[in-house]
């Protein structure tokens, strides 16, 4: 007998254009965290590839830029694709580059979102340190992509 299939994944593939808005939301915010301010990313000098503090290089040639970023969407893509059918998700202005830890407490804070508690996610947004112009500013720029 053959086994069903089972959908391992994402519920909606993210399209074309997301890599491109992606990497334009990181060109925006440069090397911090626009939430925090903390810095994204490090440098290290090894010869053997790891990062190792016993042995630093300074040869330049072994100069290696690790980012520590994540790319949220300040509404959630799940919750804008079933509410505000035709919006474009990836829209720059719903886009936030942060820190991979704060990317999960923001993530975590979106099960209020799909609650319909709105008030809650508000409150932990701001908890958390999220300008709250931020989420105004994602909400009009999806509600005004919407495809007529």
């Amino acid at each position: 007998m053959k086994k069903p299939r089972v959908r391992i994944g994402r519920k909606y593939h993210r399209g074309r254009l997301w890599i491109e808005r992606r990497d334009a939301a990181f060109a925006r915010a440069g090397d911090k965290c626009e939430v925090s301010g903390e810095p994204l990313s490090f440098v290290t000098r090894t010869c053997d590839g790891w990062i190792n503090c016993e042995r630093i290089c300074v040869n330049p040639k072994h100069l290696k830029v690790i980012y520590k970023r994540a790319c949220h969407h300040v509404l959630a893509e799940r919750w804008v694709r079933s509410f505000v059918k035709g919006a474009d998700v990836h829209i720059l202005e719903n886009l936030v580059t942060v820190t991979p830890a704060l990317h999960a407490r923001l993530t975590h804070a979106e099960y209020k979102l799909f609650r319909a508690d709105w008030i809650g996610y508000r409150q932990e947004l701001n908890r958390l340190g999220l300008d709250l112009a931020l989420l105004d500013r994602a909400m009009k720029a999806i509600c005004e992509s919407v495809k007529k």
